[in-house]
């Protein structure tokens, strides 16, 4: 029976949401615009650079010399291999997602158990200070400034 009114009230939704894209379309158009502004004009240039740079580094091997260098820091600290720290610089460096792709990265290579990725994900999915910094003054960049 709750699993029903959970449906019920997901599908209510999801036809109030229809039925305001139909009776505001501008409305609704207007904020798809900002949101694609604001994708194309913060998000992307703060986060594309350290995707690129985390492929490049992962190319060529440096993933795997940071972890044989910092294997005796985060085994016993964190109980993860030592390319735990990669996830974790490019995690304090990028932010949320890019934490998440390595580790997931990791998985797949088998270079981590599923247990040390949780670990990973754990410690090192923080609010980045760069995408911060970024977002913080996004509103100011996309609109001008703010009329009293």
């Amino acid at each position: 029976m709750r699993g029903r009114i959970s449906a019920l009230v997901w599908a209510a939704a999801a036809v109030l949401l229809t039925l305001s894209l139909v009776l505001f379309p501008d409305t609704a158009l207007e904020a798809a615009k900002d949101g694609m502004n604001l994708f194309l004009n913060v998000v992307l240039p703060s986060l594309l650079p350290f995707f690129i740079l985390s492929e490049i580094m992962l190319g060529l091997g440096v993933v795997h010399f940071i972890g044989v260098l910092f294997e005796p820091l985060m085994r016993p600290l964190f109980n993860v291999p030592g390319e735990g720290a990669f996830v974790l610089s490019m995690g304090l460096a990028a932010g949320y997602p890019m934490d998440a792709v390595i580790t997931a990265r990791f998985r797949k290579g088998e270079l981590c158990t599923r247990s040390e990725g949780e670990r990973m994900l754990a410690f090192s999915n923080t609010a980045d200070p760069v995408l911060t910094l970024l977002t913080v003054r996004t509103p100011v960049a996309i609109s001008g400034p703010q009329a009293s």
